[in-house]
């Protein structure tokens, strides 16, 4: 291994106005390489030391997804089962023509729709009937995601892709097949197992004081600016968003993202989930149509699978990773990679909103230069 290269390029973030970054990668259950750059605090006078907490935002979503998956290997959830077999609200659904008129949706919403974001929802955390479900029970995530059932539809569920709400959806229908709390549900099954002790929803007063400052960056002069904490995805006190509402850092997620690298098993033997539904997570469940509408410039090449991303063809990419390659991002520029063919994980941390350049530029040339530091 021979990461000279990898180590030039994260020692130039801050030159690109990154901050700070905090890079972990896995292989074969154990980490080859870390690396921090920058300074926890806008006025860097605090060099990064790696115990620093970020909102995921929707890096959120593979942990959501993966929690979801161990359900579906224990038979509490059924891929191809309505929604409204959990949720009951989602039984009479109603849909938005193209010519603006509502009508009962023709189609079922099932859960596979919520793990492909297929199912018709949209991401406006603003909507009339989503703000009266949040004042009238607090933020109760029971009741804020059955009211998304309210409004019409953006189409008929399993005929397009669209980014939405549907995996804060799917951490209810965790709540439900499990009988838990979501967030209790993750802490068993996840973050206690894995020692995983900087993972959750709500932080502590003490881990608040840990968390690194978020920016908001600008494309056009590559420069970051102060701004404040906010995770607008949390919809209120009790609510808990399987989409964007968890808090992790580095040390902590690069533990599940390796755990899943290694077929389910984690470096302390815990089992997370079985080889085989790891495997589920490595293929594209998108139609050509539906790869069409959820292809972006960082995306070429990708489809998108029961967890996030899944990597299809390395020709159009330019990605050194394999096929099956998968995982996610998140709003303020946090990278997960999930590589179970080679025994590869990968979570790259930073706190910068509104950084277009990371998503397209930076975290394709840092996991194509850790491909090449590992020589695989």
């Amino acid at each position: 291994m021979d990461f000279k290269k990898l180590d030039k390029y994260m020692d130039r973030l801050t030159d690109r106005g990154i901050p700070f970054a905090d890079l972990a990668v896995s292989k074969d259950g154990k980490i080859v390489y870390r690396r921090l750059v920058g300074f926890s605090d806008a006025e860097q006078t605090k060099p990064l030391n790696g115990s620093e907490l970020y909102w995921l935002f929707s890096v959120s979503k593979v942990l959501t997804c993966t929690m979801a998956m161990k359900l579906v290997e224990e038979g509490k959830i059924d891929l191809n089962a309505p929604v409204s077999d959990y949720l009951p609200a989602y039984k009479n659904i109603f849909v938005r023509n193209s010519d603006n008129t509502v009508a009962r949706a023709q189609n079922e919403m099932k859960i596979v729709h919520l793990f492909t974001m297929t199912a018709g929802l949209d991401y406006n955390v603003k909507a009339p009937n989503i703000l009266r479900a949040i004042e009238r029970s607090g933020g109760d995530t029971l009741e804020v995601v059955s009211s998304f059932a309210d409004a019409p539809l953006n189409f008929e569920p399993g005929t397009h892709y669209r980014y939405s709400l549907c995996h804060d959806v799917l951490g209810a229908v965790v709540e439900v097949a499990s009988g838990m709390k979501f967030s209790e549900y993750v802490k068993k099954y996840l973050t206690e197992p894995l020692e995983m002790k900087n993972t959750g929803f709500k932080p502590t007063d003490e881990q608040l004081s840990r968390f690194a400052t978020m920016y908001r960056y600008d494309n056009g002069t590559a420069t970051a600016t102060p701004m404040e904490p906010t995770n607008e995805h949390i919809l209120g006190d009790k609510y808990e968003s399987g989409g964007a509402g968890i808090f992790s850092n580095t040390a902590d997620y690069i533990k599940f993202v390796t755990a899943l690298a290694n077929g389910g098993v984690a470096e302390n033997g815990y089992r997370l989930l079985k080889p085989e539904t790891v495997q589920m997570m490595t293929k594209n469940y998108l139609t050509d149509s539906q790869r069409t509408e959820f292809v972006s410039t960082k995306f070429f090449g990708y489809g998108w699978g029961l967890c996030g991303r899944v990597h299809l063809d390395p020709i159009v990419s330019e990605s050194l990773s394999p096929v099956g390659e998968f995982g996610w991002d998140g709003a303020a520029n946090s990278f997960s990679m999930i590589d179970s063919t080679n025994r590869v994980a990968m979570f790259f941390g930073k706190q910068v909103r509104g950084c277009a350049y990371g998503h397209h530029k930076i975290d394709p040339t840092v996991r194509n230069l850790v491909y090449e530091g590992l020589d695989l």
